[in-house]
């Protein structure tokens, strides 16, 4: 006769690993509805933007963007990711979790005060080889620091509510913050149609996030604790290793931006940057992996390096898989895509599927940088940024730089290069570890 205790038991794990697996499926199917509920509103915000100005604005508009990018970028320089990698050790410690995020903005103002004086006059200049007056180029400069200063902490005090998975309230915060940009963008466009206008409009939603924040951050983390000392040279440490990485980052994931700034002409600015814009849909499986994905591979034990490196591997295939899909559907119907871009932007198909391309290899190479960073595995600026700047001097030594689909190649390929790099190199540390510790 089979032994009843044992079928009981089996029956009651099995119902357990049941029980368990329909959560986490709940919870990824409600995660990834309010993502992309949070940039749908994001993307309809960009499209009030480019069919309320002129595509001279609009090009205007985007080098400030990617300019804000740089400095957020910038100010970041691998901050975040150490908060993430510290926190993940002593998430369930409040004190000691403020001590971490209150050393990371510490450190993040620091950075601030010495890339601003440098940033903002090349931004002007930038916006001058376009064609903007000195008036307007200063003020389209300043109107990126409301975003910058938000953004300053704003990502820091997430790093709370992601490690304890309390995702939903997050994005409310997040929906929120994305109807109000979208109410502020509509209104002051349609009486200012501005690319200064669409800038602050964008930004001041954020200063109301960051409110919110501190207090869903204030439950699991102390953040009035005073900076430790010892956790301050800990991110130190890692952000002297990334700094010279995310320079080179900060100027390079912008890369279609800056050489049609700097060889194309206005409308080939804008181009670029409505395409991306209209690209950026796909964001929304970034974000969700990243709120999904990376707390969780922060959190396996450091003893357990063929668990991390198997749930990399895992992580990198769903991504690759769930991407291909919008742009597959891209594909087949690019006019209709385009026509939600306004008649300023037809015709530009075949570009439309390479920006989309390019997206997504610059999407992947950020998750696996990402994700070896959330464990402290991050390569060195000495073997990085020599063999990616190789990398895209020839490329652009060979591609034209004053066509679009020349510079969206050239973006395209040096992604696809890193993502390269940032695995060989995860798979490659994680197997040392693994084998030291065992030692």
């Amino acid at each position: 006769m089979p032994d009843t205790k044992a079928l009981a038991l089996t029956r009651g794990v099995n119902s357990r690993n049941l029980a368990h697996l329909a959560l986490w499926a709940r919870r990824a199917v409600l995660t990834g509805g309010a993502q992309a509920a949070v940039q749908l509103l994001g993307f309809l915000a960009g499209i009030i933007v480019i069919r309320s100005v002129t595509p001279e604005q609009y090009a205007y508009y985007t080098i400030a963007n990617a300019a804000l990018g740089v400095m957020t970028v910038l100010t970041d320089s691998g901050v975040s990711n150490a908060v993430m990698a510290q926190a993940g050790q002593v998430w369930q410690d409040r004190m000691r979790f403020g001590a971490v995020i209150a050393s990371g903005l510490a450190l993040r103002r620091t950075l601030a005060l010495i890339i601003l004086p440098l940033a903002l006059p090349v931004t002007a200049l930038l916006l001058r080889n376009q064609g903007a007056s000195w008036i307007e180029s200063a003020l389209l400069a300043t109107a990126i620091l409301p975003a910058l200063v938000s953004t300053l902490s704003g990502q820091l005090l997430e790093v709370a509510p992601r490690l304890h998975q309390r995702l939903l309230e997050l994005q409310r915060i997040q929906i929120g913050t994305n109807l109000g940009r979208v109410g502020l963008v509509a209104l002051l466009l349609l009486q200012w149609p501005l690319a200064f206008a669409a800038l602050i409009a964008t930004a001041l939603p954020q200063w109301w996030a960051n409110w919110r924040l501190r207090r869903l951050a204030d439950a699991h983390a102390d953040w009035h604790v005073p900076a430790d000392a010892h956790t301050r040279g800990l991110l130190l440490a890692q952000v002297r290793r990334t700094m010279p990485s995310a320079l080179y980052y900060a100027l390079s994931g912008q890369l279609t931006v800056w050489l049609a700034s700097l060889f194309g002409a206005t409308s080939s600015v804008a181009a670029v940057g409505a395409l991306g814009r209209l690209a950026m849909i796909l964001n929304v499986l970034g974000v969700a992996f990243t709120l999904l994905v990376v707390p969780r591979f922060a959190r396996i034990p450091a003893a357990d390096g063929a668990l991390a490196r198997r749930r990399y591997w895992q992580s990198q295939a769903l991504f690759a898989f769930t991407c291909a899909v919008p742009v597959a559907c891209l594909a087949m119907f690019p006019t209709q895509a385009l026509a939600i871009l306004g008649p300023h932007y037809s015709g530009l198909a075949p570009e439309a599927v390479l920006m989309a391309a390019s997206s997504v290899a610059a999407m992947m190479s950020g998750h696996a940088y990402v994700l070896g960073a959330s464990r402290g595995f991050v390569a060195s600026p000495l073997l990085v940024v020599p063999y990616c700047l190789a990398g895209q001097v020839l490329l652009m030594s060979v591609l034209p730089l004053d066509s679009i689909s020349g510079v969206i190649w050239i973006a395209l390929a040096s992604a696809a290069s890193q993502w390269l790099l940032h695995t060989v190199y995860f798979l490659r540390a994680s197997s040392r570890k693994t084998v030291t510790t065992a030692s």
